[in-house]
């Protein structure tokens, strides 16, 4: 029923229907001693020890836990693992253009049945200031990048370039 409201307010809210819609999906908060231990040992930030949350997602169980972000960003590292006790628990390691893979995501948006994940993440230090991904989980938890774009407007109401190809996407 809270999932359901949560939903409700957020369509009315944002005039955005269905795709705020499809990000609704079961999760579920873990306490510290209930994350398995294979889980636990993936996550490779500073993040409070508050336990994590954990979902099906993908054909496995992504489980995220928060990191240290700012006033900007919300930034969680996800595990994969093939089921709920955490079986061959693996941290998901996210393409993006010209960068070494990241070992976490900020501003997170779940599509559960397209099995994909997207990120915004603002930074006003830099260069590039905005940028925002999308990643298609696919067997066994490989996240594929599928698009990118990028510009150095903060606001991200203008100069975006778009990095990924037309392939990716599919």
């Amino acid at each position: 029923m809270k999932q359901y409201l949560i939903a409700v307010i957020l369509v009315a809210s944002s005039g955005l229907g269905a795709s705020v819609q499809a990000q609704v999906s079961d999760s579920e908060s873990l306490a510290t001693q209930e994350v398995p231990q294979a889980v636990a040992e993936q996550i490779t930030c500073d993040g409070p020890d508050i336990g994590m949350m954990g979902r099906v997602f993908a054909g496995g169980v992504v489980f995220t836990a928060t990191c240290p972000g700012n006033h900007a960003n919300y930034i969680q590292a996800l595990v994969y693992a093939n089921d709920a006790q955490g079986t061959n628990a693996r941290l998901l390691m996210f393409p993006r253009p010209g960068d070494d893979p990241a070992d976490s995501l900020s501003n997170i948006r779940w599509f559960p049945e397209t099995h994909e994940v997207t990120e915004i993440f603002v930074d006003p230090e830099s260069k590039i200031c905005r940028t925002e991904g999308r990643w298609r989980v696919e067997a066994e938890g490989r996240p594929k990048l599928i698009f990118w774009r990028q510009t150095r407007d903060c606001d991200g109401k203008k100069g975006w370039r778009i990095v990924t190809d037309r392939r990716a996407r599919r």
